[in-house]
């Protein structure tokens, strides 16, 4: 018999004051967004199956959540926030030339396998700008990226950028199946080198192109060299194409700032197949995953009907918590409150006094006075209460209690 008091794997609650900090959080994130003109978007969090089918180039079927509506329409549970979005974009701005720029907040569900340790129901918070081709709509999400970062408490961070028409450039010119392309890439992404080795000699790539993709799992690190050895190594117009967008995005993030905290890797490709472009993650101590993922895709609107250049991230928000407790930075969602404890015969009085605090929004906790001051500690500590006011039964005295330094 199940433990009712248990959650199922890859689920978890949140309470006390780490579910106001997480809010916090959220509050300060979507706050950046809107400071960048972004305007709030929301999608269901299930929609049909084919919103995130193999041809999108999202999560994979077997990762999804499915269940059937009383149609028999095949469903999913929302596994990735940028389909959603790309679909309201073509339905909802059809006809409109001028870039749209759109954030979100909400859970995805990934059926991870159980033993990565990863959450199933996770919080995200992204933007998505759409209709844009340009380096510099590039530079403004991977600044923006890098804002919100800053704006909840973290200083230490990296954000490596790579693009994948780099490889796609390299692979179109190697000639391969889409078999071959699919293995080559994988241990690219994974920085496999012996397996990508193997995958080389037994598809009798080109010694010119396969000095490349050799290459590639360890091209990362200061942009101006990475940029460097990618064009000294290729011919290629389109792998060098992706090197002028970069070198024009680096200088672009230079006006901003943000180049210091930006590395490159070209061997970095995506687990989503639906970028088309530049591709990035975000990185900080006390998580073993990247805590922001973003990308440019611009042939995935297309397939809703309305072809549209478009580039975004999302942030996991509750990698990002994890982060933020490893590294001690004070997340405090919850305000400061006040504690009356009344007689009996003063509850009127309290009553009043709570109304008027709480006019002043201050909130504030009402209790009979029936108990003992120790026994309070949990509760005065759990709120966040820093001052009690005391009105005693069979008096007309006030007794307020203000908290110090170690506590009430």
């Amino acid at each position: 018999m199940k433990d009712l008091l248990h959650t199922p794997e890859g689920v978890r609650d949140y309470y006390n004051g780490e579910c106001a900090g997480r809010r916090k959080v959220v509050g300060e994130i979507c706050r950046e967004f809107m400071l960048y003109g972004y305007q709030q978007i929301q999608t269901p969090a299930f929609e049909y199956f084919d919103i995130f089918n193999a041809e999108r180039g999202s999560v994979a079927s077997r990762y999804m959540y499915k269940l059937f509506d009383r149609d028999g329409e095949t469903l999913v549970l929302r596994p990735d926030f940028t389909p959603s979005i790309a679909r309201c974009a073509a339905k909802y701005y059809q006809g409109i030339n001028v870039p749209i720029r759109l954030y979100y907040e909400g859970n995805i569900y990934v059926n991870q396998a159980g033993y990565q340790g990863k959450l199933k129901e996770s919080m995200h918070a992204g933007v998505e700008y759409v209709g844009d081709d340009s380096t510099a709509a590039n530079a403004e999400v991977i600044t923006l990226a890098a804002d919100v970062l800053h704006s909840v408490g973290l200083t230490s961070f990296q954000i490596e950028v790579g693009d994948v028409r780099y490889f796609n450039g390299i692979m179109d010119e190697a000639g391969l199946d889409d078999e071959a392309r699919v293995a080559i890439r994988a241990c690219i992404e994974d920085k496999n080198h012996f397996g990508l080795e193997e995958l080389l000699e037994q598809h009798h790539i080109s010694d010119q192109v396969a000095v490349v993709l050799d290459r590639l799992p360890q091209m990362f690190g200061n942009p101006e060299d990475i940029l460097e050895e990618a064009r000294s190594l290729t011919n290629n117009p389109n792998a060098l194409h992706a090197v002028e967008r970069l070198e024009a995005l680096y200088r672009q993030l230079h006006e901003y700032g943000t180049d210091s905290y930006v590395t490159f890797d070209l061997g970095m490709l995506g687990k989503q197949d639906y970028y088309t472009g530049i591709i990035f993650r975000g990185y900080t101590y006390g998580t073993g995953v990247e805590i922001i993922s973003g990308g440019r895709y611009n042939d995935l609107m297309g397939q809703f009907g309305r072809s549209a250049p478009a580039v975004g991230f999302g942030i996991n928000v509750d990698e990002l918590m994890q982060a933020l407790y490893s590294q001690e930075i004070p997340v405090e969602g919850r305000p400061e409150a006040v504690l009356i404890l009344c007689g009996e015969d003063r509850f009127g009085e309290a009553v009043r006094e709570a109304r008027a605090l709480r006019g002043q929004g201050i909130p504030v906790h009402l209790m009979a006075e029936e108990r003992d001051l120790r026994d309070l500690q949990f509760y005065i500590r759990e709120n966040r209460i820093t001052k009690i006011i005391h009105l005693p039964h069979g008096s007309s005295e006030r007794e307020v209690t203000e908290k110090k330094k170690g506590g009430i």
